[in-house]
């Protein structure tokens, strides 16, 4: 089977380029033919699988049996969501969250025009959609469309065996800084706890700053009487084809951690081996987002043996039926309790939690689950043998145009 996969951009920090990256990769490992085509890939690490940088993705040389287009409200996914119908070539959709109600509202005065100017009707066409979680489908239903739907959740890679973190009484939050990710009811439940509680714990914020939030949350916290430290313009971080310099190594952000005293800190983007040491050397990981389609910063802190406090924004409940997290309303009193609830908790208990989140991976996720999920799902519309020779050649070269 020929399989492109269509993505605006592809970057480290976000779930959906995991998801089009390690989807792709095992459906190659299963012999067959898969292309990624995307604008840019902001350095990350595709490794071995083929990807094309095409300000139009109408221009691959690549001929797909089908289409995957990944996510929505973007002109350039929506280029080839027409191309497709004009070449009838098959095209699955997965909106990656952004049909939520919480999505649906944020600049909504952008999205309804889109959605009636072309959205929708590349939502009628797909031959089917993906989602990563049950709640997603009834985004889909609400908007009244009655194709296929099949979910297939994010995998991981099952980390190897190695020497544990010491762990700080660190509250991680590593994720994109941006207002649906609850980072302002976190800061404000925290300052809440009595000081005697939350003495020697403190919050350290990992991630790219998106729409100017961090400002916004960095302002808040020193209103809130909270001590701030931001170490994240210290730092060459990120990708050599970025910003000129490597990767910033765990070490750096293990001594600037251990000589800062704040009650808030923020570091900036990180990637590779120091986002795993944060997972390690973190007590907790917190993720208190309104609305959040799967989370694939949950599974990382997991796998990392991390327990996991999060809201019913997010589709974690089994954190709470394995015993390794709590799944609470997105509401300041429910994160107080829960922060509280987690701080108080002896060392044993917090072992058992680690424990539980390390056995709830292994036995759940597997990258090769949601490959053969889609596999299964591109093969119902995709003739046993191809008999008809899709359109030559690029929309260029056929004269058409979006």
């Amino acid at each position: 089977m020929k399989i492109l996969h269509v993505a605006a951009g592809l970057q480290e920090t976000c779930g959906v380029s995991c998801f089009v990256a390690n989807v792709a990769r095992a459906q190659m490992a299963m012999r067959h033919e898969v292309r990624i085509v995307t604008a840019m890939t902001c350095g990350y690490p595709l490794r071995g699988v083929p990807a094309e940088l095409l300000d139009d993705p109408t221009q691959s040389a690549f001929r797909p049996d089908i289409v995957h287009i990944h996510s929505t409200w973007n002109f350039y996914v929506h280029k080839m969501a027409r191309y497709c119908r004009r070449k009838s070539i098959p095209y699955v959709i997965s909106p990656h969250g952004t049909l939520t109600p919480w999505a649906l509202k944020y600049h909504w005065w952008k999205k309804i025009p889109a959605l009636l100017l072309y959205q929708y009707g590349d939502f009628r066409h797909a031959a089917a959609f993906h989602v990563t979680v049950p709640e997603e489908e009834r985004d889909i239903r609400r908007l009244k469309l009655r194709q296929p739907v099949t979910i297939a959740p994010l995998g991981i890679d099952l980390p190897e065996a190695r020497p544990m973190e010491f762990r700080r009484n660190d509250l991680l939050f590593l994720s994109r800084i941006h207002p649906k990710k609850g980072l302002r009811m976190l800061l404000e439940a925290f300052s809440e706890i009595p000081e005697s509680q939350r003495n020697g714990w403190r919050i350290v914020i990992a991630g790219p700053d998106d729409v100017g939030h961090q400002r916004e949350l960095k302002e808040l916290a020193e209103s809130l009487e909270l001590k701030v430290n931001d170490f994240s313009g210290d730092l060459e971080f990120g990708k050599k084809e970025i910003h000129g310099g490597g990767e910033v190594p765990a070490e750096v952000y293990r001594k600037k951690l251990s000589a800062c005293q704040a009650d808030v800190v923020f570091t900036g983007p990180v990637y590779g081996e120091a986002k795993e040491f944060l997972y390690r050397s973190s007590r907790y990981f917190v993720l208190p987002s309104f609305s959040e389609n799967f989370g694939m910063a949950v599974l990382e802190a997991l796998a990392a043996g991390t327990p996991v406090i999060t809201t019913t924004g997010t589709p974690w409940k089994p954190l709470s039926e394995y015993g390794c997290g709590w799944w609470i309303a997105p509401e300041k009193a429910a994160l107080q309790n829960a922060l509280c609830e987690a701080m108080r908790l002896s060392e044993a208990a917090r072992r058992e939690k680690s424990d539980n989140a390390e056995k709830f991976i292994r036995e759940n996720f597997s990258w090769r689950v949601p490959a053969q999920k889609l596999l299964d799902l591109y093969g119902n519309f995709i003739p046993p043998a191809e008999t008809v020779e899709r359109g030559a050649g690029n929309m260029e070269e056929t004269g058409e145009h979006i």
